[in-house]
């Protein structure tokens, strides 16, 4: 999944978790980019609908701590696990097997490759992303669960419509992926961002618009 810079791909990659999650699927979502503090801070906004920025500073009114009190506990009841403590591919394969081993595993979620590391020596950055996406492939083929790994775009994307060379320190991730997703802002105005599917190995590719709804962390779809 790319995106254009401040799209909400966290926000969407946890609307999915969330949704297979609530489905009785074990989901496993980790994140080099934020705590878990911040990912709970995220889920509590959306389910509560309160305002983010007021969950973050703690500045709320009794019924709003009673809500989150109730979303707590409907979120800790959920099938998903944050992980932020791996941050090589190492370490990642290892923590996947470990579940899978135990059954504890039908979706994982990377936010993001660029930030995973490879302790394996090479000479230069793209080598060493190419070694982690053909990794995540064979993993995901080996144990048989779905892994998506969000990504980001290079600087000099274009804003209006990505493509598939667009993928930053790109090297094999667009000829591992399965499916690709970009997320980018046609009207930053109204928050509208354009999901592209751009690529798909078994079925078609198309486009569909979403609002991003940043003070609630959610996607809505937009009413016509």
């Amino acid at each position: 999944m790319g995106q254009d810079h401040g799209v909400g791909k966290t926000t969407f990659s946890l609307q999915i978790a969330t949704k297979i999650a609530s489905r009785n699927k074990q989901v496993t979502y980790i994140s080099l980019e934020m705590s878990e503090e911040q990912i709970i801070q995220k889920l509590l906004a959306k389910r509560t609908r309160i305002n983010s920025r007021k969950i973050r500073n703690g500045d709320l009114k009794s019924e709003e701590i009673e809500k989150i009190g109730i979303a707590c506990g409907e979120i800790s009841e959920l099938p998903l696990s944050i992980l932020t403590k791996v941050n090589t591919i190492q370490q990642i394969e290892m923590e996947i097997r470990k579940m899978k081993n135990k059954n504890k595993i039908d979706l994982l979620i990377i936010d993001y490759l660029q930030l995973v590391r490879n302790m394996g020596g090479f000479k230069n950055r793209e080598q060493e992303v190419a070694d982690i996406s053909r990794t995540l492939k064979l993993l995901s083929l080996e144990l048989e669960i779905p892994i998506i790994a969000l990504c980001q775009l290079n600087r000099n994307a274009s804003r209006n419509e990505p493509t598939l060379a667009d993928i930053r320190e790109s090297g094999s991730i667009e000829q591992d992926a399965d499916n690709v997703i970009f997320l980018y802002q046609e009207d930053s105005q109204n928050n509208i961002v354009t999901v592209d599917l751009q690529k798909q190995r078994a079925g078609n590719t198309g486009k569909t618009i979403l609002k991003f709804n940043k003070i609630n962390s959610e996607f809505v779809n937009i009413e016509r």
